[in-house]
């Protein structure tokens, strides 16, 4: 097994040798000593230090100083920092963890709380490591799911296009959508026409922009020709075009045919000033042009884009039915929403019958707690918005599923209004998410149990405190000058040993919830939270039902022990109330307090920053257990908390 390597560094010869001493008993452990802090950075570029032991009280440079050296050097900013003080003062502790330390140990040193908190964030550090390289494996996939959602939305994008605009906007919008897909700056799409002339309704090159059609024959097209002629993606570097008005050279040009039953149908051309992602260009380029031929080509074929609506038409009805994600496509009378078709794709990830959906609003398959957000969406899309956002449906036979749902519009010149909805399974990202959250939850609370454990059995390691303690003064490594300090640090030790392990062990792990579940889990807290009785706490729990989720309860509990502490901190209140309460498949806490509240808008974006640990740790346990959180507050108006989550 690799050995970790601690750096001790406290000014006193004593601590020095009694923390190596310690420390030296554990066959994993290398232990390095400094008595100058000053020295530290020197001995962190010659050494890979896995933890450091930080005294505080150095004379020359003191340990807060030590401390901010070494976060500013990112090479050494991950190296966990365990303050060793003999004050414990709130200011002090507070001014430690500010500049980056991860614990303290009060002197004089518990053998055992030593032992037991270097082996812990020696633990700690592993795990954390493991999961960044695990978080780095989900942000790879991440990427990879959003080149793919981004394929997705670019194809979802082409084809409302066709369905929402009128023949003279089509073609405008649609190449503004290619360029910004392939990343270009100049680009033209075209068809050709029976006369077997390019048309051309739409050219961007930097300031021109075309509001008219231009024809072409193929003669004056230059280079483009040849990808019309040989039916292939044609690349040139440093060459100027027709296409583009415009006689700067360009550093490369990619034309691609749209072929459709091996006919060429029109073509796409594009061009920019950087010649280094060719390769990428071109896909992306070929992607779309097969994308756009039955489109494009069932679109020549009837002039005008709302005949693709005319669902019994063979090609058209091939495209929508064979789409990875589900299509709804709602007709709307002035008043209310009619479900008139659905696809395969859709009807499978549903699991209801096109009888059983068509005529409705299909508000039956959306999870009744997204209901108010999912007509906000589709109301906005009335207005003309384009709107993609996740929540959750629930199938015929009562599964949720998560899903990420596109709604837009499209009218047709008879004036019938139609509200798409493209919906898209996106299960797999959640669960990736939920695995690493568990991870993450299952890691902390495993350490806090284990750790808790580690002290509250080790009362017998005060005996051996001592003992070492003795056998140092036995020595000759003590000098007569120090020898009061260490009788008082003995004295101390007596007299705090059994109270400090008690209070260690309780802090860490919920005995209560384990044993005898939220309700008193949550109990036993307030009792130890709101010890000096200046707020008065209210909890009501009456027709609450114990969930059956391990994970779950845990969670509730860590939220409401987030609460108690912000109420403590912050509320400045007299009154607190907690409402914990179940409602069929759910479990509802209700939180308020007649404190000094905040501006809502002001912290909901300090939590998104992520710069409000307490609310954001609560909004992440109710996200992964597919729950909603809602706050209402103001200045001087005190603060009310909803949160709802699925047992």
């Amino acid at each position: 097994m690799e050995k970790s390597t601690i750096l001790v560094v406290d000014d006193s010869a004593s601590n020095l040798l009694l923390v190596n001493d310690i420390l030296s008993s554990e066959p994993n452990y290398e232990i390095i000593t400094e008595s100058d802090g000053g020295k530290v950075v020197d001995i962190l570029n010659n050494n890979k230090i896995d933890l450091i032991l930080l005294d505080v009280m150095m004379p020359r440079v003191d340990g807060f100083e030590v401390c901010r050296r070494i976060k500013a050097d990112l090479a050494f900013k991950d190296i966990p920092i365990i303050f060793l003080t003999a004050k414990i003062d709130e200011a002090s502790l507070l001014a430690g963890f500010e500049l980056g330390g991860v614990d303290y140990i009060k002197k004089p040193f518990l053998i055992s709380e030593l032992i037991a908190r270097v082996k812990t964030h020696l633990q700690l550090k592993k795990t954390n490591e493991k999961l960044k390289n695990e978080l780095f494996q989900h942000y790879l996939t991440q990427q990879s799911l959003q080149v793919s959602q981004n394929e997705l939305s670019v194809k979802n994008n082409i084809a409302s296009v066709f369905l929402s605009e009128s023949q003279k906007e089509v073609y405008p919008k649609l190449l503004e959508e290619i360029l910004k897909y392939v990343g270009l700056t100049y680009g033209v799409i075209g068809y050709f026409n029976a006369d077997k002339k390019l048309v051309c309704p739409s050219i961007y090159s930097g300031e021109i922009e075309s509001d008219k059609n231009y024809v072409f024959d193929l003669q004056d097209i230059g280079d483009v020709a040849i990808a019309v002629v040989k039916k292939r993606t044609v690349i040139q570097k440093n060459v100027t075009s027709p296409l583009f008005f415009t006689k700067a050279k360009v550093s490369c040009m990619i034309c691609t045919p749209i072929v459709y039953a091996s006919q060429v149908i029109g073509l796409i051309a594009v061009a920019g000033k950087n010649n280094e992602y060719i390769d990428s260009y071109r896909e992306k380029l070929e992607d779309i042009a097969r994308f756009l031929s039955s489109i494009m080509y069932n679109s020549l074929e009837r002039k005008t884009a709302e005949k693709l609506l005319q669902f019994s038409e063979e090609k058209f009805r091939t495209l929508f039915n064979n789409a990875d994600g589900g299509i709804l496509i709602f007709g709307y009378n002035g008043k209310e929403f009619s479900l008139s078709e659905i696809n395969k794709s859709g009807l499978a990830m549903t699991g209801y019958s096109k009888e059983e959906l068509y005529g409705g609003n299909a508000e039956q398959i959306i999870e009744p707690i997204f209901l108010e957000k999912y007509r906000e969406m589709m109301n906005l899309a009335l207005n003309g918005e384009t709107q993609n956002f996740e929540t959750y449906i629930v199938t015929h036979d009562g599964k949720t599923v998560p899903v990420e749902i596109g709604v837009g519009r499209f009218s047709l010149q008879d004036g019938k209004v139609f509200v798409f909805n493209i919906i898209r399974d996106i299960s797999f990202r959640k669960d990736l998410d939920k695995q690493l959250f568990n991870t993450i939850v299952e890691t902390q609370e495993n350490e806090r149990q284990r750790f808790a454990k580690d002290i509250h059995d080790g009362i017998g390691s005060y005996l051996t405190s001592l003992i070492t303690y003795l056998n140092l003064l036995a020595s000759s490594k003590i000098s007569v000058m120090e020898m009061p300090d260490i009788f008082e640090e003995m004295k101390e030790l007596v007299m705090e040993a059994a109270e400090e392990s008690k209070n260690i062990a309780n802090d860490l792990i919920p005995d209560v919830l384990n044993n005898f579940g939220l309700v008193a889990g949550i109990k036993n807290l307030a009792k130890h939270v709101f010890v000096d009785g200046n707020m008065q706490v209210i909890f009501e729990c009456g027709n609450f039902v114990e969930p059956q989720n391990k994970m779950l309860k845990t969670a509730l509990f860590r939220i409401v022990n987030e609460l108690f502490n912000n109420a403590v901190k912050y509320s400045h209140g007299t009154k607190m109330i907690l409402i914990l309460e179940t409602e069929g498949n759910y479990t509802r806490l209700k939180y308020v307090d007649d404190g000094v509240g905040f501006e809502t808008e002001e912290v909901m974006q300090r939590i998104h920053d992520k710069k409000v640990s307490g609310l954001k740790n609560i909004q992440g346990r109710v996200a992964n257990f597919n729950g909603t959180f809602d706050i209402k507050t103001s200045l001087g108006n005190g603060l009310e908390i909803n949160i709802i989550v699925l047992n």
